[in-house]
């Protein structure tokens, strides 16, 4: 007979403390999965120190505009195709243990808000090694330092932080890790083609833009950058960088509302 599994409304703090602990010390001690986790940012800065042109920030002239905004749009892609890879695997690789865990008293939201923290703080560790990374071979020509780096760091950090959260609803509709190749190279797909930096589209498909964090990441980046200072290169450019972070976070809680929901639906019963 199947008996229901009762929810609380509130997320209980103890497990979350003793789940986010536990999930940290895995991270730490197993070298697999923290090794690339390290490489992951200075292989992307590699990447893009390919694509950068000296100068190409102060002369936008004799191509300086099209290598800035191609260096911008890896800047903004690197972080989301982090954030995927870091996550998708998370909850569905654990569906075994997370099913004993949660008939056994395990708190869903705790579950899923300690992933969120503990890969939040590996998403903030990426975005610094990004930002101040590249700042090493790309100089920026920034007018305003201090509130250009603040909106670098916010905006790469929102990317990754947005598309992390994508991963973990993949995840959490998925059973296995094999059957997330579809969703995930979608995902990857729409950041490249969506971003609006590299291609534009006319409308419908023009929409699709507004569900792609990397197009709001790209949009702060060139805004920031000035990359329109002259003359209009890409409407993005112009997109206000306050809706556009507040955006990313609105994708992101939804993604995370939605993990918590799914979760709960598939674990409201047990035998």
């Amino acid at each position: 007979m199947k008996k229901p599994v009762e929810f609380s409304p509130r997320m209980n703090v103890i497990q979350f403390r003793v789940l986010f602990c536990r999930y940290m010390r895995q991270i730490i001690t197993n070298p697999w999965t923290i090794i690339p986790l390290v490489l992951e940012a200075p292989f992307m800065l590699v990447i893009v120190s390919f694509v950068y042109k000296d100068n190409c920030f102060i002369d936008f002239g004799k191509g300086g505009l099209s290598a800035a905004n191609t260096t911008l749009f890896l800047l903004a892609l690197a972080p989301a195709l982090m954030g995927l890879l870091n996550s998708y695997r998370e909850i569905c690789k654990e569906r075994e243990i997370l099913s004993r865990e949660v008939f056994g008293g395990l708190d869903v939201t705790a579950y899923v808000v300690s992933k969120v923290a503990v890969l939040a703080i590996v998403g903030a560790v990426q975005t610094f090694i990004l930002v101040f990374g590249s700042m090493i071979f790309i100089d920026y020509g920034f007018s305003r330092p201090s509130y250009s780096i603040f909106f670098f760091l916010v905006a790469i950090f929102l990317t990754n932080y947005a598309v992390t959260a994508m991963g973990l609803l993949v995840s959490a509709l998925l059973k296995k890790s094999e059957s997330a190749i579809l969703p995930v190279l979608i995902i990857i797909i729409m950041q490249v083609v969506f971003a609006g930096s590299l291609l534009e589209f006319e409308e419908p498909v023009k929409y699709l833009y507004f569900i792609t964090p990397a197009m709001y990441g790209n949009s702060v980046l060139g805004n920031v950058a000035g990359l329109n200072a002259f003359f209009t290169m890409r409407e993005i450019f112009d997109y206000n960088v306050y809706a556009s972070c507040v955006i990313l976070l609105a994708i992101a809680f939804v993604c995370h509302v939605l993990t918590v929901i799914k979760l709960k639906r598939d674990y409201r019963t047990k035998d």
